[in-house]
């Protein structure tokens, strides 16, 4: 009635691994497209282009979820201990592109932090700017606002 099934065949025909350097040419080209983004980002953020921004953010994440999963694919594989050996140039390469991406990330935090202090000042000098106006406003017998020009204080010695 159930036909038996060898779950090991199944599994190690599911489970494909690459050779490592097809993993390592992965990677390569992550780091690159991630660069390019970077480089977007930092326009955009320069720009002020929200939505732009916000796609680049979303795709920028998506890319580093792979290049995550990619890593742990390379430590796992057979392989692994042939990267202090065979693929050292690789890795070396690999490594130094990772490390400019991070400092180019970094570069758009910073970007990112100082536009959102200056939208901070910006929000307090127009609450600032409100708050005076709407001390100068007075209300009518019937409830509406009437606005007057603001009241100068003259100091006689």
């Amino acid at each position: 009635m159930f036909k038996k099934l060898n779950v090991n065949a199944q599994a190690q025909s599911q489970v494909q691994v690459k050779p490592l350097i097809e993993y390592l040419k992965e990677q390569n080209a992550l780091l690159d497209e991630i660069g390019r983004l970077l480089t977007q980002e930092n326009r955009a953020l320069t720009s002020r282009d929200a939505e732009k921004i916000s796609a680049l953010t979303e795709r920028k994440a998506q890319l580093m979820v792979t290049l995550q999963g990619n890593d742990q694919k390379i430590k796992l594989h057979p392989d692994a201990a042939r990267l202090k050996t065979d693929y050292t140039q690789h890795v070396r390469v690999l490594r130094m592109k990772l490390a400019e991406c991070k400092r180019r990330n970094e570069v758009n935090g910073k970007l990112i932090r100082l536009c959102q202090a200056s939208c901070r000042r910006l929000t307090s000098m127009l609450m600032g700017v409100r708050d005076r106006m709407t001390q100068s406003l007075t209300y009518t017998d019937k409830g509406g606002m009437n606005a007057r020009q603001l009241q100068r204080v003259n100091i006689s010695a």
